[in-house]
């Protein structure tokens, strides 16, 4: 039966243009560590501020996959092109924790979960 490792490599081929781009634009792993939080914030004010609607649940799993693949762009591009520093470790561990706050939180005001 496969697993969610079988299928990382695949993903991660699927993300390398998108990472050699970002690279020659000039884009940091840190920039995309912090999109990441930023798109997680948005999506849980999103659920904060309008519990009763049924848009911002439905969002949760597009934001999920794309934070998933955001975070693994900043990996990527840190070992990949040798962009790793010690700020981004920080960032990314902080990052992650902060963005499923962000994400999971908000989710006990959904009237519906209570």
């Amino acid at each position: 039966m496969p697993s969610v490792y079988d299928l990382k490599p695949r993903f991660q081929a699927l993300l390398r243009p998108l990472i050699a781009g970002l690279v020659g634009a000039g884009i940091t792993p840190n920039m995309v560590t912090i999109a990441a939080l930023v798109l997680s914030a948005v999506a849980g004010a999103g659920i904060a501020v309008w519990p009763e609607s049924r848009w911002p649940l439905l969002a949760l799993p597009v934001v999920l996959l794309v934070r998933m693949a955001l975070n693994a762009i900043d990996g990527m591009m840190a070992r990949e092109h040798d962009m790793a520093t010690p700020l981004g470790a920080i960032l990314n561990e902080a990052g992650d924790v902060v963005s499923d706050a962000c994400l999971y939180l908000p989710l006990a005001l959904v009237t519906a979960f209570r």
